[in-house]
Parts: structure tokens; C-alpha cells; sequence
């Protein structure tokens, strides 16, 4: 336990009001609050962290401050704020009081700066760095200020002109919050007219560090060239703003070790391809719900020629939907009537040719084919491009989100051979006429064409049929003899049987055609088609689809190459019509993929950064924006120059402050709540400092401090976590970790610091304590300034009783010798200093 703000002295020397202090404390040393005055939280949190700043707290304890006050700074407060600093240190390790009310310092600090005048809510760090800064021209050693300019660098060397610009520094500001605090940062600024360099070198009280911007988890899955290999899923982590597919491009690419050139990203809604995008397309629109493909394709630099890319749509001649009425005049199906659907589309029916009219001008949009499954991407060798090789491609990638039963083989049922349909010849898509309406009441041409079939009814319905619609490529289905042999037994890859263990990830069992003697191929994955593939009847036929949408169906030519135009795609037309001699069932399901084990990680990144990569994008370099353009001298015109700003040397306590808010506008601003993982202790940055090192004394450093904001803009609430180091060895504490909220103060755990509301980081140099000043020193000056302080304290105690409603009674005297008296040097080197005339409030 550490001791109080008090020299401990042997019991003899105990004086009657020590013994009588001793006598009213309330709580351990360091566990005094502060009230919150109202909304004042913001301030409350920062002292609570300045008052465990072991050497801050123990220069203010030893009374070295008193030699060092400046009356005469007018950019100080006459000494009055580090006066009420010190006794409110005092106060809260003295162990007096449960809580402690801090009124007159923040009535000082209003006398200076009038924006925290009243209880509004302000921010932590803007309070901090007032505060810092007040306490500082306080103590400044520096009694009159010279003028000094810029140092530049010229073309000298970094080292020369970054000690000039310090000794410069230095001539104006002198004070032990420099020597604790202060560090030194390279700030370089490249014109982008006429490239001239500019390179300075300024003082820093504290690290403002961006975060990374908000991220999003999008879900992204794979699809190899091979379709044997099943659909790998992968969580990509982007930024919410300016991320484009290329981020995903590169993701995948890491992950699936493929080329990002060998990659397509399409988005898909309702069983259809909404958009494909470019690598330098947004990604500003895409939700973490979104469905997105990602599929790999061949590349030419392999295959020496070109290779063609479908998009492949998958459809069912007749949907999956029950008719029970006509479209048009909303009558319902009678017993002895039947309804005739529209043999475009199949999912309306009518009556008769004169609903049909009628209702055409409001189908004829929504006239095409329903969908089924997921679409996909295929890429073929232009010399490779045969029917075969399509249906083999279609039916590996069609698996994983449709499910295919063949119906048993009914004996007596006679089917008859459907007639020429001329929907498998050459049809606009729907709507591209607009010419289509006639007003001579003549049917327009689409509908003329149409022919009208009765509404098929099921025939499968007895209850000893309804169990054998089971996939008919499936492997040991519990089905009676005679039923089972009359399944088709062929393997067109949709077995629905998975190995339980894969020897790598997406791979799984071949199927017939997979194991069927492959030739050397030019092209990983080719592989020709087996004579199980080639010899049975498919179940789907394929319609080319041109860039006019003009649909023509597909004559299965074999093995005899293809030509087809540039930008065509698919339609995989499923044959479920009960009504032709053979048919299946399809119907899709949830797609089947694997887990990417090495982007298992992504979803726990999202919105998750470190604070590396916070200081990453501090020294990053960034062009100036139009209002903060830059004069070049070289140019004489303001440039929107290129700026980086890198780490000279840092200071013994490095104060990190987490840019969490940022401005939309002049009135309203963000907050980011993302988690920014920070080390408790080592943290090194040495990579970062790229001044002159020190081998003895690495800048290495441990946390001590941390305030936390809670909330947003409006009622948000500030706390702080804090624990006192050892003088000696800062990874050592005197006091614990403790949460200061307000009035509050108790024990917590360090494992509880490390959290997504951490704003500013406050972290102690190992092994380089900051020698203080004697408390001999500055006595000539004390009593040269002697008669200028007295006219000068009283102006200022004056003036602060005015601006704040401060009682110039209750505040402490500025004179040199009502210092002397308030910090009343002991006989001895270990008693406790004096605060008699200073009001306490509990």
C-alpha cells in the first residue's frame, strides 16, 4: 500500500496535527473520488489519471513546484491553477475523504478558458490538454519569451535540425510538463507541382491517432474452375467507406492462394445474378446480408487461348406453384372446367384467349421462366468448348443448390411425346416489344403464338408412391427391389453421399465422370467427359441466351466444338414436365459449401483493430485537404501537399489519445465504438521512433491510465481506469488498477482495462525516471519576482473571482510568501506539507 501525499516519520516526530489527520481518514490513499459537479465527469476522469502519474503526483508532493511558478507569464494564471492542482492531489491521497468536491479548480480553469464555464459536457481530452497546458505556462521557467522562427531543414541533415528546432522549442517552454510529456515528431510535406520538400520538426504534448474506419463482415463464397470441389465459404472484413471489390478480390486471393485476375464477383437476388463487378467497383451498397459468388475462372496465361465465360442461369419448364383461378378474371378452377396456363412462363392461367388478352398488358413484364437454385460462372477453352463438356460443367455446379428426384416408372401410364414446342425456338424476352398491345382486339403476337394445355394434375398421389420421390442419384436408398431398379442408377454427380473426411479443404469423393481416364491437359481441372456422361439422356436442356435476350435452345452436338457469341449466357432448363415421357423433380435448397477455416477469424475482426495499426495510420502519408493546402515557397501558390508525420523522439509519459469522434459536419459528429486492442505492458515503438536510440533506454512502455467513454455525443459519460507505478520499475504498482467513476472508486482486475470504450491511453517509460527539480532551486528568481507578484496575484485573483464567481477569500494567495505559508517546509526532510489555509470539502 502506498503511503499518503505524507513523509512517514518515526512515531517521536509525529506532530499533534498529523496525529489528529492520521485520526480522520475514511479510505486507503488513492481511493478518493470526486463529485461530479454536473456534467463533469470529463473532468473528473482526467485528473484521476494526472494523479497517478507517479512523477507528476510525487513533483507536486515534494513542494519542487513552488521555486518554479511564473506570476508574470500572461499566458498562466499567476501560479493559481498548479496552487489548486497540488492541493487537490493532496486531497485525494490523503485518505480524508470518501469523495472530494473539485469546484475550485474547475473555477479556475474557467477563469481561463470560458468554454468550461457552466456544466455542459465537454470532451476529456480538450480538458486535458488545457489543463496540461495551463499547468505548464504556470511552472514555466522561461520568465521572458524570445522570438524564434521556424526551423527548416534545407537539405541539412535530420539530427542537426531536429536538435535546433528543439533548443528553439526550448528558449520559449521550459517546464517540468515539457520535460515529462513532451516529445518530437518529423513532419515532412512533398509539393505535388514541383515536388519541393519541406521537413520541420515539432513538439507534440500528446498522440492523436485515427482509427481504421468502420468495418463490415461480408459473406463471400467460393467457387473453384473444378466443379468437383465443393463451395468454400469465406468472411471478408472491409471498410464500410471507399472499400471496392478489389478488397475482395485480395481477400480470396490470400485465402484460396488463386490469382485476383482469375476472379469474378457477382451479387445475387432471387435466384438470379443482380450485378457483376469491376475490381475498382464499390462495395458502398453491399449489406453483410448480401449473397455474394466469387468464382474462379480459367486463365489465359495457362490455356494459351481464349476462354469463354457463361453465366449460367438454372430454370424450371414448369414452376412450382399450385393454379386454382384465372389470372384475369380472378374465377376459380371449376370441377368440369380446366385452366389453360401461358407456355412461356407457366405460372399463370386463364380461362380462355379472351383473359389472356386482357390480361396481357400486365403479365407481359413479368412473363418469364421461375428460377431455381443458385446461378454460377463457368469457363471453358475455346477449343474445348463442346455440349458435353457444358452439360458436365452444368451438372457438377447444379448440385450444390438443387435437389433432383426421378420419379418411379409407372407401368400402364401412357405419355405422350409432347408436341413441337415453340418456346424452345426463338422468343423475346419478355416486355422487349412494346408494340405488343393491339387496340383492333386482335391478340398480339406473343399471345397468338401461345399454345394452351390443360393444367397438369399430379398423378402421384397414392401413399405408396410419395416416399420414392427420393433423389435419384442417390447412393443405397431404401426402396423395394422392384422399384429401386427401375430408378435411373447412372452417377451425373449429384450424389448427395459426402466422405465425412476430405483430405484438404472443398474436396470431396469423384464421381464416375471424375474417375473416367483423363488426358493431359493444358488447363488443371479440364477433364474430358466420361461415356456415363455422354450416353445417358440428360436431365435439363440448355437455351443460349444472346445479348438481345433472345433465347434459342441448344442442340446437343457432342463432342463437336461450339461457337457462341461474345457476352451470351445460360439457362439450364430443368425437365419437370409431368406431362413428357421423362421428367424430374427438382427443387432448390440451402447451397452446400465448407468452412474456410482460415477466415474463421474475420467475424471476431470486424470492427476490431490494434492499436499498431492506429499508429500505422499515424504516420501513414496523406494529402492536405483544399482548406488546409499548404504555401510551397518554391511554388508560391498553396499546394494540396502530400503530408507524413513520423516520431522523432517520445517523451517518459506518452499520452495516446483514440480518435474515436470525427466530424460530419460543423455540428453533428461520429463516434467509432470499434475495440482497439492495447498492450497492458511492452508496449514497444521502436519501430516508429526513428530518431536517435538509445540502446539503454528503448522506448518501451506500460500502461498506468486509461478513460473510457461511454455512450455517444449526447449523455455520454466518462471514467477512468488508473494504478499508481513504483518509482523504480514501472511494471510494478504501488496502488492497483482502480475504476474512478466519479465518486466512486473500487479495485477492479487488469484483465477489465483492455475495452471497446478506451479513449485516452496514458503509458510510462521504463527506465527513465525524470530527474525533478530541487526545491533550492529557481530561490533567486523567487526573489527577484518577489515585488511583481504581489500586484500581479492579486490582479489575477481578482480578475478569476469575476469571470468564475470564485470567492477571492476561499482562493489561495499567489504571493511568494502565502506560498511558503500554504506549503510550509518541515523541520525535518520527512513531514508532510501544510495545506491550513486551503477549505476541504467532503
Amino acid at each position: 500500500m502506498v503511503p499518503p501525499m505524507t513523509h512517514s516519520v518515526a512515531a517521536a516526530d509525529h506532530t499533534v496535527e498529523e496525529e489528529e489527520e492520521e485520526e480522520k481518514k475514511v479510505c486507503l490513499p488513492g481511493f478518493t473520488g470526486l463529485v461530479n459537479l454536473g456534467n463533469t465527469c470529463f473532468m473528473n476522469s482526467v485528473i484521476q489519471s494526472l494523479s497517478n502519474t507517479r512523477e507528476l503526483r510525487d513533483y507536486f508532493h515534494d513542494q519542487s513546484f513552488e521555486s518554479e511558478i511564473n506570476y508574470n507569464n500572461p499566458l498562466g494564471t499567476g501560479g493559481r491553477l498548479a496552487i489548486g492542482f497540488a492541493v487537490l492531489l493532496r486531497a485525494l491521497w490523503k485518505g480524508t475523504h470518501h469523495a472530494y468536491q473539485p469546484s475550485k479548480l474547475k473555477a479556475i480553469v474557467a477563469s481561463k478558458a470560458s468554454q468550461f464555464t457552466g456544466y455542459a459536457q465537454h470532451d476529456a481530452q480538450e480538458f486535458m490538454a488545457f489543463l496540461l497546458d495551463g499547468l505548464h505556462e504556470d511552472l514555466n521557467r522561461i520568465q521572458n519569451k524570445p522570438y524564434t522562427e521556424t526551423v527548416d531543414s534545407d537539405g541539412r541533415p535530420d539530427e542537426v535540425v531536429a536538435e535546433e528546432a528543439w533548443e528553439r522549442h526550448k528558449m520559449r517552454n521550459d517546464s517540468f510538463i515539457v520535460d515529462l510529456f513532451q516529445g518530437q515528431y518529423k513532419s515532412k510535406l512533398v509539393c505535388p507541382m514541383c515536388f519541393k520538400v519541406s521537413i520541420t520538426f515539432d513538439p507534440f504534448l500528446y498522440l492523436s491517432v485515427p482509427l481504421p474506419q468502420k468495418q463490415k463482415l461480408l459473406t463471400v463464397f467460393f467457387f473453384a474452375k473444378e466443379p468437383h470441389i465443393k463451395p468454400i465459404k469465406i468472411l471478408v472484413s472491409v471498410s464500410k467507406e471507399n472499400a471496392s471489390a478489389t478488397d475482395i478480390f485480395e481477400a480470396v486471393s490470400r485465402n484460396m492462394k488463386v490469382k485476383a485476375g482469375i476472379l469474378r464477383l457477382a451479387e445475387v437476388v432471387r435466384n438470379r445474378f443482380h450485378r457483376l463487378f469491376l475490381a475498382s467497383q464499390s462495395l458502398d451498397t453491399v449489406s453483410p446480408s448480401d449473397t455474394l459468388f466469387c468464382f474462379e475462372v480459367h486463365s489465359q496465361d495457362l490455356t494459351k487461348e481464349r476462354v469463354v465465360e457463361l453465366q449460367v442461369q438454372q430454370r424450371l419448364v414448369i414452376p412450382n406453384i399450385s393454379i386454382n383461378k384465372c389470372a384475369a378474371c380472378q374465377k376459380p378452377q371449376q370441377p368440369d372446367e380446366k385452366l389453360r396456363r401461358c407456355t412461356s412462363c407457366y405460372r399463370v392461367a386463364y380461362c380462355n384467349q379472351t383473359c389472356q388478352l386482357n390480361h396481357w398488358s400486365d403479365h407481359k413484364n413479368q412473363c418469364r421462366a421461375e428460377n431455381i437454385g443458385f446461378p454460377f460462372i463457368i469457363s471453358v477453352p475455346e477449343s474445348r468448348l463442346t455440349y458435353s463438356r457444358l452439360t458436365q460443367l452444368l451438372e457438377g455446379y447444379s448440385r450444390y443448390s438443387v435437389n433432383v428426384f426421378q420419379p418411379p416408372f409407372q407401368p400402364g401410364r401412357i405419355s405422350p411425346e409432347p408436341p413441337p414446342s415453340k418456346m424452345d425456338s426463338t422468343q423475346p424476352s419478355a416486355g422487349s416489344n412494346p408494340s405488343s398491345e393491339t387496340g383492333d382486339g386482335k391478340l398480339p403476337s406473343e399471345v397468338q403464338e401461345r399454345d394452351f394445355r390443360p393444367v397438369p394434375r399430379p398423378h402421384i398421389t397414392s401413399s405408396v408412391s410419395e416416399p420414392l420421390l427420393t433423389s435419384a442419384f442417390s447412393k443405397g436408398t431404401n426402396l423395394p427391389g422392384r422399384e429401386r431398379e427401375s430408378i435411373h442408377s447412372y452417377d451425373s454427380g449429384f450424389s448427395e453421399l459426402r466422405p465425412e473426411s476430405q483430405e484438404h479443404l472443398g474436396c470431396e469423393k469423384e464421381t464416375s465422370y471424375e474417375k473416367a481416364p483423363k488426358p493431359e491437359a493444358a488447363v488443371p481441372g479440364y477433364q474430358q467427359p466420361s461415356a456415363s456422361v455422354r450416353f445417358h439422356t440428360p436431365q435439363f436442356y440448355i437455351k443460349l441466351i444472346d445479348p438481345s435476350n433472345k433465347e434459342q435452345k441448344m442442340e446437343d452436338k457432342g463432342d463437336a466444338p461450339l461457337e457462341l457469341p461474345d457476352n451470351a449466357s445460360l439457362a439450364m432448363v430443368w425437365k419437370n414436365n409431368e406431362r413428357q415421357k421423362e421428367y424430374v423433380l427438382v427443387e432448390s435448397k440451402e447451397l452446400e459449401y465448407v468452412e474456410d477455416p482460415s477466415s474463421a477469424n474475420e467475424a471476431a475482426k470486424a470492427g476490431y483493430f490494434t492499436l499498431e495499426q492506429c499508429l500505422n495510420l499515424f504516420t501513414k502519408p496523406e494529402v492536405l485537404a483544399p482548406e488546409e493546402a499548404w504555401y510551397c515557397p518554391k511554388c508560391k501558390q498553396h499546394r494540396e501537399a502530400s503530408k507524413q508525420l513520423m516520431l522523432w523522439w517520445l517523451p517518459n509519459v506518452l499520452i495516446i489519445q483514440l480518435k474515436r469522434f470525427s466530424f460530419r459536419n460543423f455540428i453533428w459528429r461520429d463516434k467509432i465504438n470499434d475495440m482497439v486492442e492495447f498492450p497492458i505492458r511492452n508496449l514497444d515503438l521502436s519501430k516508429f521512433c526513428i530518431g536517435q536510440k538509445d540502446d539503454r533506454q528503448p522506448p518501451v512502455y506500460d500502461l498506468y491510465a486509461v478513460i473510457n467513454h461511454y455512450g455517444g455525443m449526447i449523455g455520454g459519460h466518462y471514467t477512468a481506469y488508473a494504478r499508481l507505478p513504483n518509482d523504480k520499475n514501472s511494471q510494478r504498482s504501488d496502488v492497483g488498477w482502480r475504476l474512478f467513476d466519479d465518486s466512486t472508486v473500487t479495485t477492479v482486475d487488469e484483465s477489465h482495462v483492455v475495452a471497446r470504450h478506451a479513449y485516452v491511453l496514458f503509458y510510462r517509460r521504463r527506465n527513465s525516471p525524470v530527474v525533478r527539480p530541487s526545491r533550492t532551486r529557481g530561490a533567486a528568481r523567487g526573489a527577484e519576482c518577489t515585488a511583481e507578484a504581489d500586484g500581479a496575484a492579486s490582479q489575477a485573483s481578482s480578475q478569476a473571482a469575476r469571470g468564475a464567481g470564485v470567492d477571492p477569500e476561499d482562493a489561495p494567495q499567489l504571493t511568494p510568501d502565502s506560498v511558503s505559508g500554504l506549503f510550509s517546509r518541515p523541520a525535518t526532510e520527512h513531514c508532510a506539507p501544510a495545506y491550513g489555509n486551503v477549505e476541504e470539502v467532503d
